[in-house]
């Protein structure tokens, strides 16, 4: 289904099997060093390619990558993945969050999982090929230039850098207070090359992972979502700064963790020094119990926190704090990073965001919950 008609002798290929072939790689592929492979299987099919949070810059073409697939995928990337009509998935385990709660790819769409696992883990998975990640890809990329593969040329044909552009946002969100989606846009141009962006858990965790690219998937450590949990994302980055220590530590984090971990802000100061940021999404309130019991119509008073400074309590911890409620409050980053990291404090950026700005992956789960 993947592989195109092998070439004519005279130069042109019969139509491909697969006239918008889609490759999609997870953790596992990253895991199983198939990155160069699949971009040898991308180039010799025309194939789009997209990956899940953790598997995230795999693929050594970005001018034809769609992003992160699932909910933190952007709106027209993922209209693209639904037009596929085949989709070969490797080292990744389709989980509700990636498929978009069912709703990721068209009903047509043929999907052949490629994974360790003993069986295939999601019901639309067509054929399942159970072997390693990085061994098939080599064997597909072989074989396809052994028969002479003509590619689809679907991925030239298609806006990939348009279809994958987020939401910019406004400058402030209707009820005066920063509108999340701006902020993490400019936080994302802002931010150095050279980053580990780690996340704790929370509402907050789609604007990283929609708006600041990693270079590889070993540079998104998303320690809430592993341990399904919220609290441990200042006591990570210490870890992340030991394990990179060349690399700029990034956190992100929410008010409600953040303050569960205070003790660990003291941590990740000491160790990270000026290689550390912290960006706290204050929005005075669990955020995700808001959106997902909130409207549900229970009470929301336990749910909310009385705001607190957050850069305050970082410059008791011998950190640069600063309250970011617009845009502008924002140009303290760009001087930061330009900044030689033994010649500048940790920085922590309180952002005053507004809660009324939910995340589209939050809007699935509302959708799935209703």
């Amino acid at each position: 289904g993947l592989c195109p008609a092998r070439a004519s002798g005279a130069g042109g290929g019969a139509p491909p099997a697969a006239p918008r072939p889609l490759l999609i790689a997870g953790r596992g592929a990253w895991l199983a060093d198939a990155g160069d492979a699949l971009g040898a299987v991308a180039d010799a099919t025309g194939a789009l390619t997209t990956s899940t949070a953790l598997g995230r810059g795999i693929f050594p073409r970005p001018e034809f990558d769609l992003g992160v697939t699932g909910g933190f995928g952007a709106e027209a990337a993922m209209d693209l993945v639904a037009q596929a009509d085949v989709a070969v998935v490797f080292g990744a385990s389709l989980n509700p969050f990636t498929m978009r709660f069912g709703a990721l790819f068209a009903p047509g769409t043929h999907v052949v999982q490629v994974d360790l696992a003993a069986t295939a883990s999601h019901p639309h998975v067509g054929a399942y090929i159970r072997a390693d990640a990085g061994l098939v890809a080599r064997a597909i990329a072989d074989e396809l230039t052994a028969i002479g593969a003509a590619p689809s040329g679907w991925r030239e044909r298609v806006d990939v850098a348009s279809a994958r552009s987020y939401d910019a946002g406004d400058d402030v969100a209707p009820d005066g207070r920063l509108d999340p989606r701006s902020a993490a846009r400019r936080i994302g141009e802002l931010l150095p090359e050279d980053r580990v962006v780690v996340s704790d858990g929370g509402h907050f965790i789609g604007w990283a992972n929609m708006y600041w690219p990693v270079a590889s998937p070993d540079r998104m450590v998303m320690i809430g979502t592993a341990f399904q949990s919220i609290g441990l994302g200042f006591p990570s980055v210490a870890g992340a700064a030991r394990a990179r220590p060349d690399a700029t530590i990034v956190l992100t984090t929410g008010d409600g963790g953040g303050l569960m971990a205070l003790a660990d802000l003291e941590s990740a100061v000491r160790v990270a020094g000026g290689r550390g940021l912290a960006v706290v999404w204050n929005d005075a309130a669990y955020g995700a119990e808001v959106n997902l019991y909130g409207l549900k119509g229970l009470a929301e008073e336990p749910m909310l926190i009385p705001e607190v400074d957050f850069a305050a309590v970082a410059r008791g911890f011998g950190a640069e704090g600063v309250v970011v409620r617009t845009l502008a409050d924002l140009d303290r980053l760009a001087e930061w990073t330009r900044m030689p990291a033994y010649d500048r404090p940790f920085l922590l950026l309180d952002l005053r965001v507004s809660g009324r700005v939910i995340a589209p992956y939050q809007h699935e789960i509302i959708r799935v919950n209703s």
